[in-house]
């Protein structure tokens, strides 16, 4: 019998050796396998934490916008209200009127220099 080893040790180390190589192979592959199969769900949680964030991002932008549109609203009505103000302040500052005389100081003054000067027509 060990004569019979000896006779074929190149095709017993060739078979040892593909035996080795064939099971290093599938290994490799149930390796490959149990990494894509990671990649996916390390993708997926990445993608479900995106998600979120986006969400959380939308819901801060709307408040953000609410906030804002609050803030113009506000800002429009104490402008209409300074407006409004500034009108009524603007028909109350005028030349007074009198009532028991025609004419202001300025139209005394200028019918005086009309008298003053004999023009029979007015300037």
């Amino acid at each position: 019998m060990p004569l019979l080893i000896w006779k074929y040790k190149t095709w017993i180390a060739i078979a040892v050796f593909f035996i080795l190589y064939v099971g290093q192979i599938a290994y490799t592959n149930h390796l490959a396998g149990k990494l894509k199969e990671a990649e996916s769900k390390c993708t997926a949680k990445i993608q479900e934490i995106e998600q979120k964030h986006l969400k959380a991002l939308a819901e801060k932008q709307n408040l953000i916008n609410q906030v804002s549109a609050d803030y113009e609203t506000l800002k429009s009505e104490q402008r209409v209200q300074v407006e409004t103000v500034t009108r009524e302040v603007q028909k109350f500052i005028e030349r007074p009127v009198y009532r028991n005389d025609c004419f202001d100081s300025d139209g005394v003054q200028q019918l005086n220099s009309l008298i003053t000067s004999g023009a029979s027509e007015p300037p």
